[in-house]
């Protein structure tokens, strides 16, 4: 079976979201205790979010190479939640950006703002952001342990990552989703090195002078 781009590099591509995802993740806890109320106005603020933003990308590229690459195993439980997931890591990766390159201006020149209490359709967005990322990501960890195509504790640690979703907008409970996402990259990766060793053909031995 030919593989697409995305499929055939699905291992790489989730090894770096989740290098990304877990970085960003101790950034913040990290530096945001280090600094305090006060880093959303420094330049490491807007640095740990492009990073978290990067990441969410990076996510979503995996997801789909994950998803295209065992699409028959893991059936219409992981169709959903694939589409689901999708959606819910691309409202992510928005949030992600607002806090990258709006959150220190507001900090700048309207901190009030900052300390609102969510409301209208901030936190109809919000419940919307959660929503989705949680139940894709949980019915996609579902498809995975059920379908049996990635390592049985990766799928569990991925469900845990999914049913975590509520929290996904808070330090740290990103890191179990991207520890299972980088551990399923880690097995695929290993897989294509074993499956593209045993292709390579042995080289020759040294020829024999005819006559001996």
């Amino acid at each position: 079976m030919t593989l697409s781009p995305i499929s055939r590099r699905a291992g790489m591509l989730s090894l770096a979201a989740a290098v990304l995802i877990v970085l960003s993740q101790v950034i913040r806890l990290a530096v945001g205790r280090l600094l305090g109320p006060d880093w959303a106005t420094t330049p490491a603020y807007t640095l740990t979010y492009t990073i978290a933003l990067l990441g969410m990308g990076g996510l979503l590229l995996a997801l789909t190479g994950l998803y295209t690459r065992e699409s028959a195993a893991l059936g219409r439980l992981g169709l959903i939640g694939y589409v689901s997931a999708f959606l819910g890591t691309l409202m992510v990766a928005g949030d992600w950006w607002f806090e990258a390159f709006a959150i220190p201006k507001i900090a700048a020149e309207a901190p009030e703002v900052l300390h609102l209490p969510p409301s209208g359709s901030v936190l109809a967005g919000a419940i919307a952001t959660v929503g989705l990322y949680t139940v894709g990501w949980t019915l996609f960890g579902l498809a995975a342990l059920r379908a049996r195509a990635f390592p049985r504790a990766a799928a569990l640690l991925l469900l845990l990552g999914g049913l975590a979703g509520p929290l996904a907008l808070s330090t740290p409970y990103q890191i179990p989703l991207a520890i299972a996402i980088g551990w399923m990259g880690y097995t695929l990766e290993r897989e294509s090195r074993g499956r593209r060793t045993a292709a390579t053909p042995p080289l020759p031995g040294p020829r024999l002078p005819v006559g001996l």
